[in-house]
């Protein structure tokens, strides 16, 4: 008789209507993790095997029993899981906190080769090698001799590499003293091109950290590290990382930009060398295929990468770090809507280690749990060069314009750069961009040029002369005549990275710019490449919107300056205070880190607001303690915690009428509950798509979630003309 398993697949569709195991027949007994091809309907699909069991009973009488035809699995495409017991019961979990369907959280946790949606191949490289297979053969001429010396003395040579001709090869494989094989080559994404990082003894305070931390290694907790820019956060990480893998533990250290991970990288790569894998999403195909089969192979021992690396399959982790804690990028933006810390205490709880948090300018949240005793704080208040924070001057516009300054540079900070080139020392200039574009108006009939399919403008991008929509990848290129009134008096708004440099070349001849933003650091390994040259003094001014606002490190550096300041100041969040103090303060601090002292000049029409005199003076405890009274009578967090409710359709009338219903349902079900709204979101039309947002303030959410459950699945798995999105603790207002 033969054997048959009854295997529950999910399949590839990330949608609610079929979030649900799927049965399937196979002769060969198969490992929950692996991805499966099967028919679904009348289509070849991929699946995610979750459970797999032995039947005795014949596929005729399964189906008897059940009731419908049972189909075989057509195709096994891995032999080994991808993802081992533990981040398997994490998707089901997040699953759960997210309001996600499990093959979402599937899918987020894989590289995109390896996805239950792909089957893709990636090529596998591999090189041919000479291995001796007789060290003492007795060879018939001195040269072939001399080959196998040679090789004995420098085993595992590359054939491309073998210093002999290939007629002395093959008579030396013909002789059975050597033979070339082929071995597996893994892609390394690391371009070693900078500097050695300088190593530094530990200051007593790095010390006190690092003693604090390793006495509870072994024990579930969160620490925060809160230490001002330059205090060597860095070389603590490195300290606890050395101790842990030592111990044969792990470790998973996190940075939350792409751009932050070149010198996060160049750091543990020369402390820790082959023991470090790279996880980011500017990795090649291979590159990520080979990093992520390394982790799974247990050939690393430390995981360097951006928010997805938290999902790295790594065992037996004994630490978890997340640098510059307080950063946005930490929440992902898509389902699964996930926030990074929280999955990394997840982890840290099944494996019992600490989840470290760092940073300058740390949450509210995380630093108000911090000196409540809820998280262990550690601070780092001077720098490890024993130098002063950099000296802020405020320059107010609003005078700079009344005495017909109208530049976008002051007068004040055109001289600082002006004698900073002379000085042949650096500078680095912040264009706060946040919530602010670039945009194109009709002067004679006020027309805005908007994108067709989103509620916004478009972008104007001069160097490829087209107009782009950010949120759905609409362009055109630049018209020269207006679609309302027909009209040639077109103007173009705003002040983006190239009109800056642009302004720069005219005032400063000669001048090298750097532009760093999304446009220059697209392409692979940009973010180095313009780092490095930097770094190589082949620039005076690295000039950048938030990129270039933390991480930073560079010793020549001794002027930054910002350029319109208040911008993230007028955003309509309640975070614009916090967000504000947290970016002047982080792009502050990439001045004077080497041993010429540095200096601030921050561009606003309002000096005397409480963030900027904030930043003025580093005062983050002011800051703290300013904000949060606003928190408290706002009701906003620490104090509470937030739900975005987002309801979506191509139908406005259906979204506007489901959006009340739902207000209806939650108030009814949840009386002692905040619930703000139906509101339109900032952006209300995008991609087509009308969006309403109800916001929930709430402080329990034992009896929030099944409530949330009913109405999720009523909407999203039933077919109608809404969907409806969860996103709890929501960074974006968008």
């Amino acid at each position: 008789m033969i054997k048959l398993y009854i295997v529950q697949v999910l399949v590839e569709h990330p949608t609610h209507a079929l979030d649900t195991n799927f049965d399937y027949l196979s002769k060969e007994e198969l490992k929950p993790g692996v991805r499966v091809a099967i028919v679904f309907g009348y289509q070849r699909i991929i699946g995610y095997v979750t459970g797999c069991k032995y039947s005795e009973k014949s596929k005729e009488d399964l189906e008897e029993e059940a009731g419908f035809k049972y189909r075989y699995i057509s195709e096994v495409i891995d032999k080994q899981p991808l993802l081992n017991d533990e981040l398997q019961q994490l998707s089901i979990t997040l699953a759960k906190l997210t309001l996600s369907p499990r093959i979402s959280c599937l899918q987020a946790m894989l590289p995109p080769q390896l996805k239950p949606s792909s089957n893709k191949a990636v090529g596998i490289k591999y090189q041919n090698v000479i291995e001796v297979i007789d060290k003492d053969a007795v060879l018939k001429t001195v040269k072939q001799q001399e080959a196998l010396q040679f090789l004995n003395q420098h085993p595992h040579t590359l054939l491309k590499d073998f210093p002999y001709s290939k007629s002395v090869l093959d008579k030396m494989v013909e002789q059975k003293a050597v033979i070339i094989k082929k071995e597996e080559v893994y892609r390394d994404p690391f371009v070693d091109d900078q500097k050695n990082p300088i190593e530094y003894a530990l200051t007593s305070d790095q010390q006190k950290v690092v003693n604090g931390i390793m006495a509870k290694i072994n024990v579930y907790h969160t620490a925060l590290i809160h230490g001002v820019t330059g205090s060597g956060k860095t070389e603590v990480y490195l300290h606890l990382s050395k101790y842990v893998i030592q111990n044969n533990r792990t470790v998973l250290m996190l940075v939350p930009e792409i751009s932050l991970t070149p010198m996060m990288v160049n750091a543990f790569k020369h402390k820790f060398g082959k023991e470090v894998a790279i996880i980011h999403s500017r990795l090649s195909p291979g590159e990520r295929y080979d990093e992520y089969r390394r982790i799974l192979n247990h050939e690393v021992k430390i995981v360097v990468g951006a928010r997805s690396a938290i999902f790295a399959p790594l065992e037996n982790i004994g630490l978890i770090i997340l640098d510059e804690e307080h950063d946005p990028s930490y929440k992902q933006e898509s389902k699964p809507r996930y926030q990074t810390a929280q999955i990394a205490r997840i982890r840290a709880k099944y494996h019992h280690c600490p989840v470290v948090l760092g940073s300058a300018t740390p949450s509210l949240e995380s630093y108000s749990r911090a000196i409540k005793g809820v998280y262990d704080l550690y601070e780092l208040p001077k720098r490890i060069n024993q130098f002063p924070l950099p000296e802020i001057e405020l320059i107010d516009m609003a005078k700079e314009m009344r005495q017909q300054n109208y530049s976008l540079f002051s007068r004040a900070m055109q001289k600082q750069i002006q004698a900073r080139l002379q000085a042949k020392e650096q500078i680095i200039l912040l264009l706060n961009k946040r919530g602010y574009a670039s945009f194109v108006r009709c002067l004679d009939c006020g027309e805005v040029i908007k994108c067709p399919h989103c509620d916004v403008t478009l972008t104007y991008h001069k160097q490829e002369r087209m107009l782009k929509c950010h949120y759905c990848e609409y362009q055109i290129p630049i018209m020269k005549h207006c679609p309302n009134c027909k009209g040639t008096n077109l103007k173009h708004f705003g002040t983006g990275t190239q009109k800056v440099e642009e302004q720069l070349e005219n005032l400063f001849p000669g001048v090298k710019v750097i532009r760093y933003d999304v446009d220059t650091t697209k392409n692979k390994d940009g973010h180095q490449k313009l780092l490095q040259q930097f770094e190589n003094h082949e620039a005076d001014i690295l000039l950048g919107t938030q990129m270039i606002a933390k991480g930073l490190d560079f010793e020549n550096v001794t002027f930054v300056g910002v350029l319109n300041a208040d911008l993230s100041l007028n955003i309509p969040d309640f975070r614009s205070n916090e967000r504000t103090y947290q970016l002047l303060e982080q792009v502050s601090g990439r001045a004077g880190r080497g041993k010429k002292k540095g200096t601030v000049m921050i561009q606003t029409y309002n000096p005397d607001h409480f963030v900027l005199q904030c930043v003025k003076t580093h005062d983050f405890n002011r800051f703290f303690n300013e904000e949060m009274k606003i928190r408290r009578l706002a009701k906003y967090p620490p104090y509470v915690h937030l739900l975005s409710i987002i309801i979506q359709g191509k139908n406005e009338q259906a979204v506007s009428k489901n959006a009340n219903q739902i207000k209806t349902y939650l108030q009814k079900q949840l009386p002692q509950i905040l619930i703000l709204g139906p509101a339109n979101s900032l952006i209300y039309r995008m991609q087509d798509i009308y969006r309403k947002r109800i916001l929930i303030k709430f402080t329990d959410s034992k009896k929030l979630y099944p409530v949330l459950e009913t109405m999720s699945d009523f909407y999203n798995k039933q077919g109608t003309k809404v969907h409806v999105v969860c996103d709890f603790n929501p960074y974006s207002q968008i």
